[in-house]
């Protein structure tokens, strides 16, 4: 048997996306990649077998392990050590506990790009994040410019955070065996940035038609403005007035973003 409790939870629900990591050495270079201050609390979201949960006790002071399927809390509650408090909810509505703590996990990947938008939400509290993930979504988050991957969703997270990138994990660690490689990354803020929600809508709308011109999405979304103000605006910013939302950068799209505001 692998490392793990995994004997124990023999009735895994695909609902919750349920892929239990049980490869200890894998477990233990998340850990690592991780660099918890040992006075330190974490918060883990999906704990499911509790492999991760204990390595994470050998590293913290306190482990906070949110779990949404109930039938996995008792067992989890009776197997880990005095630091580790289980706690049942779901990661995307609970409350989460107060003060600071670094955030880890395997996350499920049917929900796994709203918990990093939360994340991003409530990152005054959050010195990092590190966490597994699907690998396309780790490609997305840190997708260039003019790539397929780029998107929305990698200008919300690069313009709020630094990805770095740690090591591929594929589905042979898992029980069961997911159909996909997964990745942990980690993301450290980016210092003295403001929240910006209008910022990361105004983006979420100029990709709504990928295939087509930036000016032409934009002239969708004001216009009242017309095609000649509208391509003077996006000149002004040094960006080509033929360019295509996907070939913006992050720090191209600010400049933009600040023509419509």
């Amino acid at each position: 048997m692998p490392y793990g409790t995994f004997r124990l939870f023999p009735h895994l629900k695909k609902r919750f996306g349920q892929h239990f990591l049980t490869d200890r050495s894998i477990l233990r270079r998340i850990v690592e990649f991780a660099h918890i201050p040992p006075e330190d609390t974490v918060l883990e979201i999906g704990p499911g077998s509790g492999a991760l949960t204990r390595e994470l006790a050998r590293a913290a002071r306190h482990v906070i392990a949110i779990e949404i399927d109930g039938d996995l809390i008792p067992s989890l509650r009776a197997a880990m050590p005095g630091n580790v408090e289980i706690v049942e909810g779901d990661a995307l509505e609970m409350e989460w506990p107060p003060g600071a703590f670094h955030v880890l996990g395997n996350l499920p990947y049917n929900v796994a790009t709203p918990l990093l938008k939360r994340f991003i939400e409530h990152r005054a509290r959050i010195p990092d994040v590190t966490v597994m993930v699907q690998k396309e979504v780790a490609e997305r988050m840190m997708a260039e410019p003019s790539t397929h991957e780029y998107g929305p969703f990698s200008v919300l997270v690069q313009y709020y955070a630094n990805v770095n990138y740690g090591f591929t994990v594929y589905p042979g660690a898992f029980k069961p065996r997911p159909k996909v490689d997964s990745a942990v990354i980690r993301l450290e803020w980016r210092p003295d940035v403001p929240s910006a929600p209008r910022f990361t809508d105004f983006v979420q709308q100029a990709f709504a038609s990928r295939r087509k011109k930036l000016a032409n999405n934009l002239l969708s979304m004001f216009p009242s403005l017309g095609r000649e103000e509208m391509l003077r605006r996006i000149i002004s910013t040094g960006v080509s007035a033929s360019a295509r939302p996907e070939e913006l950068s992050v720090a191209e799209f600010l400049r933009v973003y600040n023509q419509f505001r």
